[in-house]
């Protein structure tokens, strides 16, 4: 079974494109699936859609949260409730391209344990301002000084996950926002999990998240997980 976690938060825009998408993609895998919208205290009316396409397609699941839990919080809960032989989540904006899924959760059938897509090596192609791509950039170098974990892009919403790394570390990640991303990758790796990262093609979107108070609290809340992190591995 085949785990697919699409994280939702005022995402009505971009939902229903997300989740049809997959509804497209994810046979060609042959293999038993399920979309989870891990939908997160939603106030745009994305929950409303989130219900819509519960009731219009049988694999697909609502995980409804009254109030707002954080990404890596909505991504944990979503990944306990459903049982799984590969995990794996994509970003609602589908920023990644599509044509790269396969490869995505092939990754885990071949034996890895962590499979991401990467902005940031050979072969990537990236569409994004040049402040970002700075700003992401150097949050990534330093990761990699401080973890000596060898990851170029931590934080890229298209990673997939073996059986044995949720059930083994999920727990002990105890981010609740965007530095669960970076934390799960971190101790995937200490704990010697084989991850595979491969490029792909990655274009920004326009939306919410550029604001100014969107990119003032990612930041806060990594240079909280990673003070907390440095405590634990």
């Amino acid at each position: 079974m085949i785990v697919v976690t699409v994280p939702a938060y005022n995402e009505s825009k971009n939902l229903r494109k997300c989740v049809e998408m997959l509804l497209k993609v994810t046979p060609r895998l042959g293999e038993d699936f399920c979309i989870v919208i891990a939908e997160d205290g939603s106030t745009d009316g994305t929950d409303i859609i989130a219900q819509d396409l519960e009731h219009m397609y049988a694999p697909v699941i609502h995980l409804h949260s009254p109030q707002k839990l954080g990404k890596g919080l909505a991504l944990k809960r979503a990944f306990s409730k459903v049982e799984g032989d590969i995990y794996a989540f994509i970003d609602c904006d589908l920023a990644t391209s599509m044509k790269f899924f396969p490869q995505l959760i092939n990754s885990i059938r071949e034996g890895n344990d962590v499979a991401l897509g990467s902005r940031y090596i050979d072969g990537a192609e990236v569409h994004r301002t040049v402040l970002r791509d700075i700003a992401s950039r150097l949050y990534n170098r330093l990761i990699r000084i401080l973890f000596n974990d060898h990851v170029f892009d931590h934080q890229i919403g298209f990673k997939a996950f073996s059986k044995r790394v949720i059930k083994d570390l999920l727990g002990e990640c105890d981010s609740t926002g965007w530095f669960w991303d970076t934390e799960i990758l971190i101790r995937s790796i200490h704990n010697n999990y084989k991850f595979v990262e491969f490029p792909v093609e990655w274009k920004e979107k326009k939306n919410s998240t550029s604001s100014l108070k969107m990119i003032t609290d990612i930041g806060i809340q990594n240079v909280i997980g990673i003070i907390r992190l440095s405590f634990s591995v």
